[in-house]
């Protein structure tokens, strides 16, 4: 049986890092929102990511590569870890809150786990991780189960369904990362978003027409800082832990992005934390702790 690689401070400082972009961009999308369609905030996103990206990149001494294969894969990586997810939350904001969202994202790691059973090497499903996602899944039902049945097919409900959604994107992407070729992680991120921005700005052209939009400071503050940190660097720092790592090792970053999405949408932007939500919180933690914690 492989051995497990060995977990370095560089790995926990990354994992930091993306839980914190990742975790304050359901904020930043809510305060964007006001000015960008969600279209178009992803479209921006993506194109401000892949601009920060590739300007290390060849700073760096690096290239996109030519090949057709590698730009397939490219536009894989941009459908299932950008332009969906990043669409479905961007649209799921504009009905839930943002730390709502948040918590919502936690659903990834159980989702990981499934999907590992059956295309990851030494990634078996177990009792132990059974009742994590047990746990996880009450959790879920009781965050969205009462407002979904008083307001089945409602936006609401819709909403909820779209943010887990981006959770299964989430998920499957992770698993294909891990076994994709040899490749810079950086020229893969980089190529990756610009995949993404070149498919998304023809649809966020006819749909939102941008051109027509009043813009504002906050919400144009708030899109730079998710282009370049929760997309850009996030980005390369994604594709570097799943490198290094693996997914189920990346999926332990939703321990903490559900509790900063949570925090900074109570704390900066006044949103309602009932108990119901705290309740909710701690079962999805909980089972996903269980899950992933590691034996002897």
């Amino acid at each position: 049986m492989p051995k497990m690689p060995t977990r370095t401070p560089l790995d926990w400082i990354l994992l930091l890092y993306l839980s914190l972009a990742w975790g304050m961009a359901f904020m930043l999308i809510a305060l964007a929102l006001p000015s960008f369609p969600p279209l178009t905030l992803v479209a921006v996103r993506l194109s401000l990511g892949a601009l920060t990206l590739y300007i290390i990149m060849r700073t760096a001494g690096l290239r996109l590569p030519t090949d057709k294969g590698w730009w397939q894969r490219f536009a894989a990586l941009a459908v299932l870890g950008n332009v969906m997810p990043f669409s479905l939350i961007s649209w799921g904001e504009l009905y839930v809150s943002s730390s709502l969202a948040g918590i919502l994202m936690a659903l990834m790691p159980i989702n990981v786990m499934i999907l590992a059973h059956f295309f990851i090497a030494n990634e078996p499903m177990s009792v132990r991780k059974a009742i994590g996602f047990v746990l996880g899944f009450l959790g879920v039902l009781i965050l969205v189960g009462a407002e979904a049945l008083a307001n089945l097919g409602g936006d609401a409900f819709w909403a909820q369904m779209a943010i887990i959604a981006a959770t299964v994107c989430y998920s499957i992407n992770s698993i294909y990362t891990k076994r994709l070729p040899t490749l810079s992680v950086l020229v893969a991120g980089t190529g990756t978003l610009v995949a993404g921005s070149l498919m998304l700005w023809p649809v966020a052209l006819v749909v939102d027409r941008p051109w027509t939009l009043e813009i504002h400071w906050v919400p144009l503050g708030a899109v730079l800082i998710l282009g370049m940190f929760s997309s850009g660097l996030a980005n390369w720092v994604y594709f570097t832990i799943v490198k290094r790592q693996g997914p189920s090792f990346l999926s332990m970053i939703n321990y903490i992005i559900p509790v900063i999405a949570f925090a900074a949408g109570v704390t900066f932007l006044g949103e309602a934390a009932s108990a119901d939500r705290y309740v909710a919180l701690v079962m999805i933690l909980l089972g996903i702790a269980i899950s992933q914690r590691r034996l002897g």
